[in-house]
């Protein structure tokens, strides 16, 4: 699939008019919009290592694949956030915004009422994201799906307990990334909280057959969210009381060939678009949720935790940073990959602040990276506007290269 990407940006070349960038952007734009092929692709392989007929493999070879995949993975977020970017930003890109199928995939779309939003939008950025509307946000449409799957739905409680003295801090970071880790996190409180229930219920029905119910009616537990916001981090915490899991399956929750369910999905599931996202193009795409989310966190410098408490619940602590200053927090075999040695911010500048054509210094030393800046971080993104198309092109070909 990559290999038929890279020769249509062979074959498109880089944009040296605004007629040519037009058809550069299209051409990415398509390529965005297909983005069912490689997660599918790729889960498909790792279910695979399910089948009874082949040989287990062993814990290093498994292990091999897990580093592959997040360093495969890592890129990938990379290589779309810079192709979002300059197609959302592209001057002459003319969509109208509500039959903008990108935009309806990436949630920039704005509601009419908040008009103070819409121009806070650089490309896929938002210079000042608020956390608190993005939970809920995500909140309620994670809510209407579980509703729609279960028939039933937790309550979601919401708490800002960001101080005065932080409250006006910008927290600038790109909206989508936010609310898929939001949502994969909700999902599995959703999830695991109405299973517990049912459990209950359940038990409750033998207990009642046998004569011997003794438990008082069970209730469908709630669901905390705690948001605040520091001078360098946004935190955020999702609090559930779903039965929590052993401690010894903490790690294996992290890994890509990691399943939730052995065989096959829960039938309420199958049916729904509770497992559904725009990352995948709405595919249902088991056991690659929370590997993915900790991607997202940690692709500028954030972090993504879980604690359990076994037979209570889980929480899971989201830490993303204030973003304008933090690099892309990539692998170092990403880091020292030939596309990424000389993708640097200061790279793409002159010593007097203005563009460079050439974005990349051709005879530059590519076996050392720039210790300075690994990346293109969000502040320069900000400052400097739309990357030009040559720009783009240079980046995305180095990096597929």
């Amino acid at each position: 699939v990559y290999l038929s990407y890279l020769q249509k940006f062979l074959d498109n070349g880089p944009p040296t008019n605004q007629e040519e960038e037009r058809e550069f952007t299209n051409m990415l734009e398509s390529l965005v919009l297909d983005q069912t092929s490689i997660p599918l692709a790729v889960a498909s392989g790792v279910r695979t290592l399910k089948d009874v007929r082949r040989e287990d493999l062993d814990l290093r070879r498994l292990q091999e694949m897990e580093d592959a995949l997040y360093r495969f993975f890592t890129a990938r977020v990379g290589l779309r956030f810079l192709t979002e970017h300059h197609i959302l930003s592209n001057p002459y890109r003319e969509k109208p915004s509500k039959d903008d199928e990108l935009k309806r995939r990436l949630g920039t779309i704005i509601d009419d009422e908040d008009n103070n939003a819409k121009d806070d939008f650089l490309g896929c950025i938002q210079k000042d994201c608020d956390p608190f509307k993005e939970v809920r946000r995500v909140a309620a449409k994670i809510t209407k799906r579980c509703r729609e799957c279960y028939g039933i739905a937790p309550e979601i409680e919401i708490l800002d307990t960001t101080s005065e003295k932080n409250a006006s801090l910008e927290f600038t970071y790109v909206p989508h990334h936010l609310r898929y880790m939001l949502a994969e996190l909700l999902k599995n409180s959703c999830r695991a909280t109405v299973r517990s229930y049912l459990k209950e219920i359940s038990s409750r029905e033998d207990q009642k057959n046998t004569g011997s119910l003794q438990s008082p009616p069970p209730t469908l537990a709630p669901i905390r969210v705690i948001v605040t916001k520091g001078d360098e981090d946004v935190s955020i915490k999702i609090a559930d009381q779903g039965g929590g899991v052993p401690r010894s399956a903490i790690k294996d929750m992290w890994t890509f060939a990691h399943f939730t369910q052995d065989d096959h999905q829960d039938t309420h599931e199958s049916n729904t678009e509770f497992e559904n996202d725009e990352i995948t193009g709405g595919q249902k795409i088991r056991g690659f949720g929370l590997p993915l989310a900790r991607i997202y966190a940690r692709y500028f410098g954030g972090e993504l935790t879980l604690k359990s408490m076994e037979g209570y619940g889980v929480d899971a602590y989201l830490y993303l940073p204030v973003l304008g200053v933090a690099c892309e927090n990539l692998p170092e075999k990403v880091v020292m990959s030939p596309g990424n040695l000389d993708s640097s911010a200061n790279a793409s500048r002159n010593d007097d602040g203005d563009d460079d054509d050439d974005v990349y210094d051709k005879s530059a030393d590519r076996t050392t990276p720039d210790s300075s800046r690994i990346g293109d971080d969000l502040l320069w993104r900000r400052q400097m506007g739309t990357p030009s198309a040559r720009q783009t092109f240079e980046m995305l070909a180095r990096r597929a290269l």
